[in-house]
């Protein structure tokens, strides 16, 4: 027992690595995918090829921390089969998001000292539905948020340990970081600002001094040196990525609460109400918790918090979990998709509700601490096992969940498209015509998934019009209505709860 104790990170981390490795084939390719590929291979040309056309792409601004090494390891390997290159791609990430829940374990068991709260921080990561099954198929937004957790542990040993190696380690992993996602400025700032403010209250004026440029200098020189892009002209390119993500360049209609909005003119409110109707509610309600009682914490002593390393760790989780919300309504960034360009501020989320647990367990609430944790997460657990491969349309009771296709009607499901291969896959197994005719919409998304169908299952499909199809499928996104001309053709759908993420019907 005590072996399994002093173990338990690795252990979880063995298990999540045995279930993914069941799981990882299961889940089909989202919109952007083949995009997020191709900037990886563009960039990869410009580096080892001098292909100059980077310099000119559409997507040039895109950090390729991530999709630079996805696409040399399909080239170290050769890797040709689109199903086995969008395969590598899935297991990848999903390992990277692994790692990342394993850091935010050790995380908390050098901040608690405590193998259950660590646990559970592990548990809050991999037992969200949501941003499980986005770990295989989404390599921009889910890398981000792996890439904070790793961050929060290294900058936690930093601050404990006030070396120069360490700060030059944290400033590298920054610069990965804003590599992934420019809003990882942030937390580099955050970082900054704390070592002015050991700066101000200590006489090691010179040693603090190092340590800022240590994270700043060894940032940007990370950041120059993984991004191609800010090869040619660093200083200016930057500037022109960040305003470019600032007010990203995608004009067009989501689905929110039961309104087709334009891209460009959602509410304030957007990403807000995703984060609350897409994360467990018990989760988002010891995230706040830890939120109430750390701001009461800090009123009442706020010296402790700016100058206790520990507690003062907790103010990081804050900033990472306030600030970017705060930020993209400041600058009225452009947001879709629900609240995924925000997954990263989950990070934060999760240390701010291991610390209201923390608190409960200092108390001698224990039984309280056990008994919500067992709350939350076994009914997730069935939800996930019961719904896989669709965590990702995922939905809590603070919307009408039991209403039939109330849902479906109202909000956006399955928007990245992952479950045409399920459908494709489907129509195949029951047909068993030489070739078929299938009508899609939206057709991109269900085109980009005949890449991780087998050789065998692609030369048997044809994309065709409506009026020449023998199949219509539909995800229902930007169409949330039924379709009336087709319920006499209707052939198969897959449900998350009451509500269709896609259907078949069968015209002919």
């Amino acid at each position: 027992m005590a072996f399994v104790q002093k173990k338990i990170g690795i252990i979880l981390l063995f298990i999540m690595l045995i279930i993914s490795a069941f799981a990882y084939n299961d889940y089909g390719l989202s919109w952007d995918e083949t995009a997020q590929r191709e900037t990886g291979r563009i960039n990869y040309e410009y580096v080892f090829s001098d292909n100059q056309y980077l310099l000119e792409y559409y997507d040039r601004d895109y950090g390729v921390a991530i999709e630079l090494p996805l696409y040399i390891i399909e080239k170290v390997f050769n890797i040709q089969d689109s199903r086995s290159v969008f395969l590598m791609r899935h297991i990848a990430s999903h390992l990277f998001f692994l790692l990342g829940a394993y850091f935010c374990f050790l995380l908390i068991d050098l901040l608690y000292k405590n193998k259950f709260l660590a646990t559970v921080g592990f548990l809050l990561i991999v037992l969200h539905p949501l941003l499980y099954a986005h770990s295989f198929f989404n390599s921009k937004d889910i890398p981000f948020f792996s890439m904070f957790l790793i961050c929060f542990y290294f900058i936690a040993r930093a601050f404990e340990n006030k070396s120069f190696l360490h700060f030059l380690v944290v400033g590298f992993l920054l610069g990965i970081l804003i590599n992934i996602r420019i809003m990882g400025v942030l937390l580099l700032a955050a970082v900054i600002f704390f070592l002015l403010l050991d700066l101000l209250v200590s006489k090691k004026y010179l040693h603090h001094v190092k340590l800022i440029m240590a994270v700043f200098i060894t940032s940007v020189f990370a950041l120059v040196l993984t991004w191609p892009y800010l090869w040619e002209s660093p200083v200016s390119n930057f500037i022109t990525a960040f305003k470019r993500m600032a007010h990203f360049r995608w004009d067009s209609s989501v689905m929110f609460m039961g309104e087709m909005l334009s891209s460009l003119k959602l509410p304030w409110s957007y990403s807000v109400v995703w984060f609350l109707i897409t994360t467990p509610i018990l989760y988002t309600a010891l995230a706040f918790l830890g939120i109430l009682i750390l701001i009461k914490n800090v009123l009442k002593s706020p010296k402790n918090f700016l100058q206790n390393n520990k507690q003062r760790n907790n103010l990081i989780y804050l900033i990472t979990f306030i600030a970017p919300v705060v930020t993209v309504v400041v600058l009225d960034s452009v947001l879709y998709d629900s609240w995924r360009q925000l997954y990263f501020i989950y990070s934060g989320a999760v240390m701010l509700a291991v610390y209201a647990l923390y608190l409960m367990w200092e108390k001698a609430w224990r039984k309280t601490a056990v008994g919500l944790v067992l709350v939350a997460f076994l009914p997730i657990i069935l939800f996930m096992f019961k719904n896989h491969p669709f965590q990702h349309v995922y939905f809590n009771a603070l919307v009408d969940t039991q209403t039939e296709e109330y849902i479906r009607k109202n909000y956006e499901m399955d928007y990245w498209g992952t479950s045409f291969k399920q459908a494709l896959e489907y129509i195949l197994e029951n047909d068993s015509s030489t070739i078929i005719k299938i009508s899609l919409y939206p057709n991109d998304p269900g085109v980009r998934n005949l890449n991780i169908l087998r050789e065998s299952q692609k030369q048997r499909i044809q994309i065709s019009p409506i009026e020449e199809a023998d199949y219509f499928v539909t995800t229902y996104r930007w169409h949330p209505a039924d379709y009336p001309e087709y319920q006499d053709n209707k052939f198969h759908k897959i449900k998350v709860g009451n509500n269709t993420i896609i259907e078949i019907f069968k015209l002919k």
